[in-house]
């Protein structure tokens, strides 16, 4: 039996989500492919890319990919910080890609998840962005699936 999921009208807040940023010099499928292996999940490749107006006459397409969540893993998105025509975040260190998750209070062992991330031999860092700085991200509201 499969759960029926409505699309809520309600934006949530930057805060709500845990934002990882990522340096790897992998390719966005790679990086699914990783994260896939090593905590069971299954990412899938969004077919529309996330377009961004950088400014005007500027649209940025980047890649998505999505983890619908599960009871243990909370749902989770992997996003392209270069695109067509720039980045979405281009302050420094500039990050590769960026891990958002939703629902926090789905991964208990957070802490945890992160040191597996870490220890992940084809990224070279990744740390919880400060949220002062994510405040400004407000192509978060254009994610798939939320």
């Amino acid at each position: 039996m499969s759960i029926k999921r409505y699309k809520s009208t309600i934006l949530p807040s930057v805060n709500d989500f845990k934002i990882i940023a990522v340096h790897s010099n992998i390719s966005p499928y790679l990086l699914a492919w990783c994260l896939d292996d090593t905590f069971s999940t299954n990412f899938v490749c969004e077919p529309k890319t996330f377009e961004i107006n950088l400014s005007q006459n500027r649209i940025s397409q980047h890649l998505e990919y999505y983890f619908e969540g599960s009871e243990t893993i909370s749902n989770m998105w992997i996003l392209q910080n270069s695109g067509t025509t720039g980045k979405l975040f281009s302050g420094k260190p500039t990050p590769d890609y960026w891990i958002l998750i939703g629902d926090q209070e789905l991964m208990p062992n957070f802490e945890q998840w992160m040191e597996q991330l870490k220890a992940i031999e084809k990224i070279q860092l990744a740390y919880v962005f400060p949220e002062e700085l994510s405040e400004k991200f407000h192509w978060i509201y254009r994610l798939s699936h939320l």
